[in-house]
């Protein structure tokens, strides 16, 4: 019994739909396969859009690339109308339980988004006279989708998130620092390179390629003064292009954090009453593939749980967790655990 039997068809395919889409289980097969034949057609289109490219094998295929573009775009549609209209029974977002504002919500999220870029090239052909090379470059867009099966994307875009207003504060200081340097260059060699440095808008080159340290060479200060000045930006640069680094190493170790932190409130609720049974060992196998943790991780937080709780029960050894009446084992090591 999932607690659908009660719903109505109607609600009994939309939860349905919700689960296929938007949660993976072990005991569903169905939904990991939907999810592995999304990712198979959205690799093929990236790999469609680069050898369309080419123009002896586009030649070569004939319509074969636009019927392939015409099935895509149909899944890619329905996918994208199937997740607006179940989102709301997404057990793992509760913030789109509402039937209007939910829905709102979800489609202005960045997964959504993507989603709805990466079938607009194709409803934008019939509208707006573009050129098609263009429209193509667009679809190779299609390959931020695979961000919503990747960890590690999921864990970045939540990183982004956390962290916007202080990357937003180190982005504004960087973008300060190039409006002065930029000023200070067309100063300095105007007068000497009135051709690379026509402008400060024109500057705004060499002070990019030089605070990010990359250096073309393809534009050099000449004068004393400005190489002085590419000198000081060249070190400040160092400085300025590592801080939003450390500001992301900072947030995913604060993410991976709090997610562990979460699994552990969730095994010690589990072991309230002294034992995991199996459908609360589902929940939390359930839980880790939401948090997107490794098994090595996971196993090792529901092994110190269990650790600490031996340790604090009665009649239990508190340095070797072994009970003082019987041979009790302690919890199997985490490399022993499902």
């Amino acid at each position: 019994m999932d607690g659908t039997e009660s719903l109505s068809p109607y609600r009994r395919a939309r939860a349905r739909t919700a689960a296929l889409l938007f949660t993976v289980s072990k005991d569903d097969p169905l939904s990991r396969y939907v999810d592995i034949g999304l990712i198979v057609l959205i690799t093929l289109n990236i790999v469609a859009v680069v050898l369309e490219s080419v123009d002896d094998i586009h030649r070569a295929a004939g319509d074969y690339f636009h019927y392939f573009e015409i099935f895509s775009v149909t899944v890619f549609s329905i996918e994208y109308v199937a997740r607006v209209w179940s989102v709301i029974d997404n057990p793992w977002k509760p913030v789109h339980n509402h039937p209007i504002k939910g829905r709102i919500k979800y489609m202005l999220s960045w997964m959504a988004l993507i989603d709805l870029i990466a079938i607009a090239p194709f409803y934008l052909s019939f509208f707006i006279d573009a050129d098609l090379r263009v429209l193509r470059a667009l679809r190779l867009l299609r390959i931020f989708k695979l961000s919503r099966y990747s960890s590690a994307m999921t864990l970045l875009f939540q990183v982004f998130r956390e962290e916007s207003r202080t990357i937003g504060a180190a982005m504004f200081v960087s973008v300060l620092m190039l409006f002065v340097a930029s000023s200070l260059a067309f100063i300095a060699e105007h007068e000497a390179q009135p051709d690379k440095f026509s402008s400060i808008p024109a500057a705004m080159y060499w002070a990019v390629i030089t605070m990010t340290t990359v250096g073309f060479g393809d534009v050099v200060p000449v004068t004393p003064w400005g190489k002085f000045l590419g000198a000081m930006i060249g070190v400040i640069g160092l400085g300025m292009v590592a801080l939003p680094a450390g500001i992301l190493a900072s947030g995913f170790d604060n993410a991976l954090h709090r997610r562990r932190a979460m699994l552990e409130e969730k095994v010690h609720a589990a072991l309230a009453d002294g034992e995991i049974s199996d459908e609360e060992q589902a929940d939390l196998e359930e839980l880790v593939r939401h948090l997107n943790l490794n098994t090595v991780d996971a196993n090792a937080v529901i092994y110190a749980v269990k650790h600490q709780k031996a340790q604090q029960a009665p009649g239990v050894c508190p340095h070797c967790g072994k009970s003082l009446h019987t041979q009790e084992k302690l919890p199997a090591r985490p490399s022993e655990e499902i």
